[in-house]
């Protein structure tokens, strides 16, 4: 099952998703993210988005992002709620 990326979750190398997620979905206390939200680079690129999610599962037409999708700096999101999301 892979879990689903909440604002706060991080990356393969030291990036955070932290600046936005959807306001109307919210799991365990923190905002769902989607493709688009903004995140901090920590290997000097400063801010990027996520660049991929399931199609299959959307917020206000966006694509959720899960455990593996990609950012635009390269990293591989890393979800901390790895026993909830899709299969």
């Amino acid at each position: 099952m892979r879990g689903v990326i909440r604002v706060g979750d991080s990356t393969d190398h030291g990036c955070q998703v932290v600046k936005t997620g959807s306001e109307r979905s919210v799991v365990m206390g923190r905002a769902v993210a989607r493709v688009g939200d903004r995140c901090t680079c920590q290997s000097g690129l400063g801010e990027c988005e996520i660049l991929e999610g399931d199609e299959h599962v959307q917020i206000d037409g966006r694509a959720v992002a899960f455990d593996g999708h990609r950012t635009s700096c390269g990293g591989v999101l890393i979800s901390s709620m790895p026993t909830s999301g899709r299969i």
